[in-house]
């Protein structure tokens, strides 16, 4: 049986590239918007204006920033464990997605806007960035949790570890709530909205052993 050669180099490379592989001297580096090392100019801001007209909560999303993408580092570059961010080590992440004002919002007294989480895909993490604090911190852990939004621009961290599907969603309802509990106040209505993020999808370790069995095939039968 003949064997394509770009095959094989198209396999074999594949599988080099793959995390397992030899890397050169560890390189510190900071979390970038676009996950991985893609700053602003690759992966810009991707707005969802949150406004209130005294009654109503109402959200736009930024339609024409592209799907963010999860990324993760590429060897040999890593996060210092010693910092905050080190929670990103081996995740693909990314933080384009902003909380943002649509315009000057006048709240209730007593109440505040608050996130709360209807639906993650599994596997879906969010860290607070600054402004928020304290940096880092999980939030979002399981559905119907909430967050107080401060009404500044917020890009949170969101990651997952070792993908395992190549889209991931997340959506949440915004709403008027009591600032000390959060739960929601009469009257008021609220908004829901969905994020999305591309991912490429890990291989499983079945699936790799599978994968190098196959090169070496390949690899044999060619030689």
């Amino acid at each position: 049986m003949r064997v394509n050669r770009v095959s094989v180099i198209v396999l074999t490379s594949a599988l080099l590239a793959l995390p397992f592989a030899p890397t050169a001297d560890a390189a510190y580096v900071m979390p970038q918007i676009g996950g991985g090392q893609v700053g602003m100019m690759g992966a810009p801001m991707k707005h969802t204006d949150v406004s209130f007209d005294g009654v109503n909560i109402s959200l736009h999303v930024d339609d024409t920033v592209a799907t963010p993408a999860l990324r993760p580092l590429e060897p040999p570059d890593e996060f210092d464990p010693s910092l905050a961010w080190s929670v990103l080590t081996d995740r693909a992440y990314n933080f384009q997605y902003a909380w943002n004002p649509g315009g000057f919002i006048t709240l209730p007294q007593g109440g505040s806007i608050w996130v709360e989480r209807l639906h993650h895909d599994a596997g879906l993490e969010v860290f607070l960035r600054p402004p928020a604090a304290p940096a880092y911190a999980p939030v979002f852990a399981a559905d119907g949790d909430r967050w107080m939004w401060s009404g500044a621009m917020q890009h949170n961290a969101y990651a997952v570890l070792n993908p395992t599907q190549s889209l991931y969603t997340a959506t949440y309802r915004v709403y008027i709530g009591d600032i000390t509990t959060g739960q929601p106040l009469d009257g008021y209505g609220s908004a829901e909205v969905t994020w999305e993020w591309t991912a490429t999808p890990v291989p499983e370790p079945a699936s790799l052993a599978v994968l190098i069995s196959a090169a070496a095939m390949l690899v044999r039968r060619q030689r």
